[in-house]
């Protein structure tokens, strides 16, 4: 009977973790609503577009760190995701930002490098001081959006320990002659009252017209 208890014991172990795993993995791709006040906080910056009533489009699926067929419809750059471009590597972006931001701890990026794995769909309300219409790889065009005057990619973001620290990868692509497409990396603090604020901003990527 002992021995029936323990084979069923360690059973049940293996079935847990079968089914634990995916609960885990389908976690890692919900998006907080912490991030989505970081993602505000980002657009926040983005008032000085150089047109009235800009349209601009925000992708629903979030930018990984994939390559080819694995990287699940996002935009990719030598046939690799815009957040490390090829040659560069996760390792050389990483020594890039904390040349930059000495001061970033650890959890931070390992917490962004986590989620950057796979992507995640975001969803509204999505609060943006212009215009704005949230689609999909798939989506039919609509009418009014068929020219947007940007594309916004967005990462995942990626918070420290505390959650008083955050850093978020957006990539703007543009279609106004007086912006440059771009890709740039945000560091953001907590302030006393609450609000994430811009600390640092590094141009990772760019491309002028």
């Amino acid at each position: 009977m002992k021995s029936r208890l323990c084979a069923f014991a360690a059973l049940f172990a293996v079935w847990l973790t079968a089914f634990s795993l995916p609960a885990q993995e389908q976690n890692q791709r919900e998006i907080s609503p912490e991030e989505y006040k970081v993602y505000e906080a980002v657009f926040a910056l983005m008032v000085d577009i150089p047109k009235k009533d800009p349209h601009v489009t925000i992708f629903s699926l979030t930018l990984n760190g994939k390559c080819g067929e694995e990287a699940e419809q996002i935009p990719l750059a030598n046939g690799c995701s815009f957040l490390w471009i090829k040659p560069d590597t996760k390792e050389d972006v990483r020594r890039i930002l904390f040349a930059e931001w000495a001061d970033m701890e650890n959890s931070t990026w390992s917490d962004f490098e986590g989620k950057s794995a796979a992507s995640a769909r975001l969803h509204e309300p999505i609060s943006t001081p212009w215009k704005h219409r949230l689609v999909g790889p798939t989506d039919a065009p609509v009418q009014d959006w068929k020219s947007p005057d940007l594309a916004i990619f967005l990462s995942r973001v990626g918070f420290d320990l505390r959650k008083t620290e955050a850093m978020v990868y957006v990539l703007t692509f543009s279609y106004l002659n007086q912006v440059a497409t771009a890709g740039d990396y945000f560091h953001f603090r907590l302030d006393k009252a609450g609000q994430w604020k811009p600390v640092g901003r590094l141009t990772y990527f760019t491309k002028k017209k």
